[in-house]
């Protein structure tokens, strides 16, 4: 990473926190895109959690059997960080979306008995795009803005839009900064 753009501080932070990892190449690619499942990988990471002892099998068809991932998924349908699709798959594959990241750290926020109801909607509503949040995440999405663990993208929220590993690692720490969890 650059050391003077915006997004180093950051990287360096998930980096040597043992979040995220770089490729194998040495590179981080901070313009890439994570998929849902290595972030639930990330978040698990983030708390710490032995995932030796989830087991539990979620159900969800997509999601292999004795996976990199497969423990991850479980300890987040287990603990209510997730509940995959409406069709009963995870997603295993699919790019994370800016709400849906919103929505898992929400509910890790009261996975962790972190109080998430002291919050005013003032900022969140006050972007253009506020209205084109998908129903599931606009408490998430109206707690993360409240709390400043996103401030938009270029001036929108970009709900739907794919989050960037730099994106996600600025995610962190905000998270970290402001000691939210």
């Amino acid at each position: 990473t650059a050391n003077n753009a915006w997004y180093s501080a950051p990287v360096t932070y998930v980096v040597g926190s043992n979040l995220m990892k770089g490729y194998q190449n040495g590179k981080f690619g901070i313009s890439d895109g994570i998929q849902r499942q290595d972030f639930l990988v990330m978040l698990s990471r983030f708390d710490g959690v032995d995932l030796s002892q989830y087991e539990y099998d979620c159900n969800m068809p997509d999601v292999g059997r004795n996976s990199y991932y497969e423990a991850a998924v479980n300890w987040g349908v287990q603990n209510g960080i997730t509940t995959g699709y409406m069709n009963g798959k995870f997603g295993v594959g699919d790019m994370i979306t800016r709400e849906q990241i919103v929505t898992f750290l929400y509910r890790y926020a009261k996975y962790k008995n972190i109080d998430v109801e002291n919050v005013t909607d003032t900022k969140a509503k006050a972007f253009p795009d506020y209205n084109k949040v998908t129903d599931f995440a606009e408490t998430p999405i109206i707690w993360a803005i409240d709390k400043g663990v996103i401030n938009g993208k270029s001036g929108y929220i970009a709900p739907q839009g794919n989050a960037q590993r730099c994106e996600i690692a600025q995610i962190m720490y905000n998270i970290f900064q402001k000691d939210i969890f």
